[in-house]
């Protein structure tokens, strides 16, 4: 994990180092949100991840726990860095207002590993607390971008 040097004017971020997937085939590239790689192998337990590609469901969540968001471009099986923590720009399916809890999901083919505003549902279960990024931290500027303080530790 490295964390970035504490200043007065840059906020603080924490990374980690993660391998993309290279069953998935997918190029990661920054600031899409990624998932943990459920694996058979030991070994890439806590290693692998991929993009989030499912649509977020109030009862069950995404696919596996968020990772956090690509820092910079990471090819196929190759290591690379996530933001989990701090202020970060990431993709989004929408513009998102102040404030609000975002979670990750694809909502089609366009929008894979973007976040979404999360359900005001009461009926929220553990596994969908597994999608939240983060919540925004100013309005999006446009549809595709969202700044959003990640907490995905």
């Amino acid at each position: 994990m490295q964390l970035q040097r504490i200043n007065r004017t840059d906020a603080e971020a924490v990374f980690i180092t993660v391998t993309n997937d290279p069953v998935t085939a997918d190029q990661l590239e920054p600031g899409k949100i990624v998932e943990w790689t459920a694996t058979t192998t030991a070994a890439n337990a806590g290693i692998y991840v991929n993009l989030v590609q499912a649509v977020v469901n109030v009862t069950t969540g995404i696919a596996a726990k968020v990772a956090g968001a690509v820092d910079s471009t990471i090819a196929t099986g190759a290591v690379g860095r996530l933001q989990i923590y701090g202020v970060d720009t990431v993709r989004a399916s929408a513009s998102i207002a102040s404030s609000r809890l975002v979670v990750a999901s694809s909502i089609n083919a366009t929008n894979i590993g973007h976040v979404t505003e999360a359900s005001q549902s009461t009926l929220t279960s553990p596994e969908y607390d597994g999608a939240t990024v983060g919540w925004t931290v100013d309005d999006s500027p446009n549809a595709t971008n969202a700044t959003v303080f990640l907490c995905c530790i």
